[in-house]
């Protein structure tokens, strides 16, 4: 900006004469920073930087120089004297009586001015390039690439925004040099210097303050940290602070940065356990069932670094939105997150604030098993409503396999019973001859109602069940405090429902008391009208047997043979009217419920299926994924292993029909019995398979055997990696480690915009590869979400260009905080180059043994 000290700026129309209403007006236009830059002058700097002392923006003092060619800014760190740039004036040729002429020109032009102002501590910016005297008006193009090229000019200047292209197009990639815009104290449609102009032009830097340090940091790395136009506000999810109460890190805090934070320290500072703490607290630790030794050294970390009752608190942002996240830890993990603040729009449907995390190798193991990486897919998901819906389908479907077990149960026993009943049939013909035709059928008669009237009484316990335990679910305080009366709804439905079971059951009770007594009389009143047949028939035959045949005895045995009859009679007509209708029914009604649980878990890979078309949009053709459908077979052949065992077939057999069939056809053809359906389709031997379907029924594991038809038989994915555009695709099973993990990486860079945190990223991955894959990615996605790497790489915190850098230190008992910021600030630029290159000494004899491969 220019002030009145510019013999160009009108006072009378400039709208200020004393330095603290310049001031007024930057800090009104919402500025930062400011340089003042007049023509050929200091004059006003040291007043405006005094003027400023009590205020929090950052005057910089310079100069706007009339080289031989055009208009330079020459730009110094604040507080630095008006009298040092007034030295430099005159070592350039300008004395003292003509400082502020502005038609007095440098002997230089802008490359050889801009080395005297660097080796004098300042920073050279080719002043409006686009506008007259600026560096890109220079008619001899070639000489403007050189000029632009040159280190000494730290960026230029340019009014138009679109200028901005075209001096990248000049560099054609030999020189990444950063492109500004300032207003000059320039209005729009005004020809002059005017106040009311100051920020109308105006560059973003992203810098930890915006003075001559942290600007040459930004100039430095302009795709990061220069913006010629407003950045918009984040959106995504921001851990912002992480506090720890007892333990290791007692009393720390840790700012966080909501873009690329780093965490540094020599091995057991506290780099990894933070990690596991933010995880522990927002309760997203490594699932041990997919990755139990990597589970179990976590939990053994946090057992070793915090004592009971340690608490951990997070602060997250999103937008206005805050929460805080609250956890004290115990041994035996009996405490959950408490949630504070605006957690409708920070908690998801899984009443969690979602992150992705990394435990230290826990990208390793993702990179080895084709259904551990599905969990990367499913962390950006909600699949609550496929996980209801097939948690209340397998329910069902066992409560199904129970009965059907029981009916198969019933009709085995029935048809075995039912074997004797042609030989009975037989007896009763030949001992019928003996009496006459009345008397047997009387006999008969009486024999059909014995087996009715014997098994009357003793009716068992009946009651009422009802799934009355899922209001327990919503005892605890409601993950959004808004939903807090849903909650107690459902917990009066409940209530409601166990209270209308258990009067039904008292009623139930009292009736089968009141029936069995009645069912008791009607028995015996039974007996006793039996009993008075029995005597009259004794009698009659006892007139009848006058030759002493024996007809007695015979006749006892016809009423045997008649009673055991009635009983098989009573059981074929149970087989033909309840049992085998009751199996095609809960047989059909099975088919019902499998084709729903089918239709849920295709729904549930069609949202995948998505989930993965999007991503590799993301990952621009470096990693493909695709979907490989229930294609882990291990648990299906556990449990026909299980199931078999005993039947003597062998592994191989279980093997082949594991490989050659699904669980729902297996047990489908189980229950059709079809034996020669399931040796055509999996190719093995009649034999085989009749053994195993005959074992199931004798062992009485109908209903394990069912059960495989609720199987998940885990989607997987398989994830292929190619090094270049050009070369083909190679599955991740036939890559290199490090390649492996490379490619699990950037699948995890690419999906979603939640916090990516990973305890050393850099495991077992070529350096080069750091640079090429993760380095480029995570530059290519800033802005659009955190990152928190507890790492050992130069390129990570180096080359990413880390925001927020965290060095931490420990003695034998506690680890602190050593320093934190970004590498512009030079404590901890110290501290990164000793813990990233072991200090300067062999970064030093690495940069000269190196260097030569540099040019």
């Amino acid at each position: 900006m220019h002030t009145p000290a510019s013999r160009d700026v009108d006072v009378h129309t400039y709208g200020a004469k004393d330095p603290r209403e310049i001031v007024d007006a930057a800090v009104a236009a919402r500025l930062h920073a400011i340089a003042v830059t007049d023509h050929n002058t200091a004059a006003w700097c040291d007043a405006i930087a005094e003027a400023a002392s009590d205020t929090p923006l950052v005057v910089l003092p310079g100069v706007e120089l009339s080289t031989a060619e055009g208009h330079l800014l020459a730009i110094w760190e604040e507080g630095t004297p008006a009298q040092f740039l007034e030295d430099v004036l005159v070592e350039l040729g300008v004395l003292r009586a003509d400082h502020g002429d502005i038609h007095k020109a440098l002997r230089t032009g802008f490359a050889d001015t801009a080395k005297v102002i660097a080796a004098r501590g300042g920073l050279a910016i080719a002043a409006h390039a686009d506008r007259e005297k600026g560096l890109l008006r220079i008619p001899v193009a070639d000489h403007v690439n050189q000029t632009l090229l040159d280190e000494a000019i730290g960026a230029v200047e340019i009014v138009d925004i679109t200028e901005a292209d075209r001096v990248s197009a000049r560099l054609n990639g030999k020189r990444e040099l950063a492109v500004v815009r300032s207003s000059d104290t320039t209005a729009p449609g005004a020809s002059a210097h005017v106040l009311r102009g100051i920020g109308n032009r105006r560059t973003w830097i992203k810098a930890s303050k915006p003075d001559l340090r942290g600007l040459r940091h930004a100039l430095a790395d302009p795709a990061l940290r220069v913006r010629l136009v407003e950045p918009a506000a984040p959106e995504h999810t921001m851990i912002e602070s992480v506090t720890v109460a007892g333990g290791f890190l007692d009393g720390q805090q840790f700012e966080l940065s909501g873009d690329l934070n780093c965490l540094l320290g020599g091995t057991g500072a506290g780099k990894s356990l933070l990690i596991e703490l933010v995880r522990f607290a927002l309760d997203q630790q490594t699932d041990a069932g997919d990755f139990p030794q990597i589970r179990k050294e976590v939990e053994s970390r946090l057992k070793y670094a915090l004592t009971s009752g340690s608490t951990v608190e997070v602060m997250l942002t999103r937008g206005h939105a805050r929460c805080l996240v609250r956890r004290a830890y115990f041994e035996d993990g009996s405490t959950q997150p408490e949630f504070i603040g605006d957690t409708e729009q920070l908690i998801g449907l899984s009443g969690r604030i979602a992150i992705t995390g990394f435990s230290q190798g826990e990208v390793i193991e993702y990179a080895r098993t084709p259904v551990g990486r599905m969990a990367l897919i499913d962390a950006a998901l909600d699949l609550t409503e496929f996980e209801v819906r097939d948690t209340d389908a397998v329910y069902r479907l066992n409560d199904n396999g129970r009965y059907i077990s029981s009916l198969e149960s019933k009709i085995a026993q029935a048809r075995l019973k039912l074997e004797k009943l042609p030989e009975v049939e037989k007896r009763l013909e030949e001992l019928s001859g003996l009496f006459d035709g009345e008397t047997v059928k009387m006999q008969a008669d009486w024999s059909t109602e014995k087996a009715l009237f014997e098994p009357l009484v003793g009716i068992p316990e009946l009651r009422v069940t009802a799934r009355t335990d899922g209001g327990d679910k919503f005892r605890g305080s409601a993950a959004i405090a808004s939903n807090h009366d849903l909650y107690e709804r459902v917990q009066a439905a409940y209530t409601q429902l166990r209270e209308a079971v258990e009067t039904a059951n008292v009623q139930l009770a009292h009736v089968e008391l009141a029936v069995n007594k009645e069912l008791v009389a009607i028995q015996q009143q039974w007996l006793e009208r039996y009993r008075e047949f029995d005597r009259e028939l004794a009698e009659a035959v006892s007139h009848i047997d006058v030759d002493n045949k024996g007809l007695a005895a015979l006749r006892m045995r016809l009423v045997e043979l008649q009673t055991e009859k009635a009983k098989l009679d009573t059981q074929q007509t149970e087989m033909d009217d309840e049992l085998l209708p009751n199996l095609s029914a809960a047989t059909r009604y099975r088919e019902e419920l499998i084709n729903e649980l089918i239709e849920g878990r295709k729904a549930r890979r069609r949202r995948r299926e998505d989930r993965i078309k999007a991503l590799n949009k993301l990952m621009g053709g470096i990693v493909r994924i695709k979907m490989l459908s229930e294609n882990d077979d291990s648990l299906y052949l556990a449990e026909l292993s299980a199931v078999a065992k005993g039947s003597r077939l062998r592994a191989s057999v279980l093997q082949q029909i594991c490989e050659k069939s699904a669980p729902v056809k297996l047990v489908r053809s189980f229950l059709a019995d079809d034996v020669d359906g399931v040796s055509a389709a999996t190719g093995a031997e009649r034999k085989h398979v009749e053994a195993l379907f005959e074992h199931v029924r004798e062992k009485g594991t109908i209903e394990d055997f069912l059960k495989m038809q609720t199987l998940d038989l885990h989607d997987g994915l398989s994830v292929e990696f190619r090094k270049r555009p050009n070369d083909s695709y190679v599955p991740i099973e036939r890559l290199a480690h490090g390649q492996k993990c490379t490619a699990i990486l950037i699948v995890a860079l690419a999906d979603g915009n939640d916090p990516l945190i990973i305890d050393q990223p850099e495991d077992a991955l070529h350096a080069p590869w750091i640079e090429e894959y993760l380095v480029a990615k995570l530059r290519d996605l800033r802005g659009s979400r955190q990152y928190i790497f507890a790492t050992r790489s130069p390129g990570l915190v180096v080359s990413a260009d880390a925001e927020m850098i965290i060095t931490l230190t420990s003695d034998a008992s506690n680890g602190v905080v050593e320093a934190t910021g970004s590498l512009e600030r030079h404590d901890l630029n110290a501290l990164a180059l000793y813990h990233l290159e072991g200090g300067p000494v062999p970064f030093k004899r690495r940069t000269i043994k190196l260097g030569s491969s540099m040019n």
